[in-house]
């Protein structure tokens, strides 16, 4: 009787490590399926692209004479416990005087989106967060999210967000 215990328990410390062993597969094969996710839909999603839309936008040249669109004023609630600040706050988009039309094109179509989205982040910012570097890091953001969402090729064609106004109260 005393040796069939140790068996008892040596069976139950390999059926524990298979368990694991498989967990652990899973969550291998898991974590790949997730990390593979994007690069195998922008695949789908660049199949169904025409030839005529695949050529897209020129690359701006940086000697290139600029020219801007304005962006409509954007009022939002600060987070402050008692919403008692706002921020007011009105841009334009500094982008190549060629292709400031068809930019100003898309941006129009995409207004909505871009209202949202400004309207949320800004909303999640305190008093602290715009002083020092606050308000060149907003204007990167917005820089950076215009160009995410307008163009999809990683070159930025807003080449800068340049606030005509910008008010804390």
């Amino acid at each position: 009787m005393a040796e069939e215990e140790p068996q008892e328990e040596e069976g139950k410390k390999s059926g524990g490590m298979s368990g694991l062993i498989i967990m652990l597969v899973v969550s291998i094969s898991a974590i790949g399926a997730g990390l593979s996710l994007p690069f195998v839909v922008k695949q789908l999603s660049a199949s169904s692209v025409s030839p005529e839309e695949e050529e897209g936008m020129a690359v701006p040249d940086l000697e290139e004479e600029v020219d801007f669109i304005p962006f409509d004023e954007v009022t939002v609630n600060l987070a402050e416990a008692r919403f008692s600040r706002f921020l007011q706050l009105s841009f334009s988009l500094q982008v190549a005087k060629s292709q400031r039309e068809e930019i100003e094109k898309m941006v129009e179509a995409k207004k909505l989106i871009f209202k949202n989205w400004i309207q949320i982040h800004l909303a999640e910012k305190s008093v602290d967060d715009l002083k020092g570097f606050g308000r060149n890091q907003i204007r990167r953001e917005l820089q950076d999210f215009f160009n995410k969402v307008l163009f999809d090729d990683g070159i930025e064609r807003i080449q800068d967000v340049l606030f005509g106004e910008f008010h804390v109260q």
